[in-house]
């Protein structure tokens, strides 16, 4: 199952500059850490694989205890990025990771992919066509209820300054029909494009 597809189903087709802001402003460090508010993670309801989820879409799911994220970790270091997204508890099912990088000059998703069984890290350009990215330097793992994604700063080509954003989605069936998502920096979730980025984060 390729990233683009998932990103295609989570999208909610609402682009707006100002939601991609952090209240962090443009503060600057090598490593970031932010609480997201537990009990937030929402119901998405699409009628085929292909339909685009909205807003209206999305129910709320306050007891649900699998993706939702209540702290992510991030930090530049000279060869890499690391994302680390920390959860009540693990899906058990179909689920994926899901960061946004950006640069200063263009934007990538790094996303940990568990489907079918199988798992396995995805980097596209946000903006992209959607074909992998060549790069063996990164990496997914699972620590406690933490995914920890990793990629060299060469994959990205070198950025000085990083800004992240982070979110979980799992689902309850292969044809990903019913979705249970959690944006890591805001409450509720707003589609795969519109995850909330932090402050810049400069190389360490």
């Amino acid at each position: 199952m390729k990233a683009t597809t998932v990103r295609r189903v989570l999208s909610s087709g609402v682009m707006t500059g100002a939601l991609l802001v952090s209240s962090a402003g443009l503060a600057s460090a090598q490593s970031w850490s932010v609480s997201d508010p537990k009990g937030d993670v929402q119901r998405a309801s699409s009628s085929s694989p292909d339909a685009v989820l909205t807003p209206e879409t999305l129910t709320a799911e306050p007891n649900r205890r699998a993706g939702d994220v209540w702290r992510t970790a991030a930090s530049h270091t000279r060869t890499s990025v690391v994302v680390r997204i920390t959860m009540q508890a693990l899906p058990t099912r179909n689920w994926m990771g899901m960061t946004t990088i950006r640069t200063p000059s263009t934007s990538y998703d790094l996303f940990h992919m568990r489907f079918g069984g199988r798992t396995w890290v995805s980097l596209t350009k946000t903006h992209g066509n959607g074909a992998e990215l060549r790069c063996a330097a990164k990496s997914t793992r699972i620590d406690g209820n933490a995914v920890v994604l990793t990629v060299a700063r060469k994959c990205l080509g070198y950025p000085r300054t990083v800004r992240v954003g982070a979110g979980v989605a799992a689902f309850d069936s292969s044809d990903m029909s019913v979705a249970h998502v959690d944006d890591a920096g805001r409450r509720g979730y707003l589609g795969a494009g519109n995850l909330r980025l932090g402050p810049l984060l400069r190389r360490g």
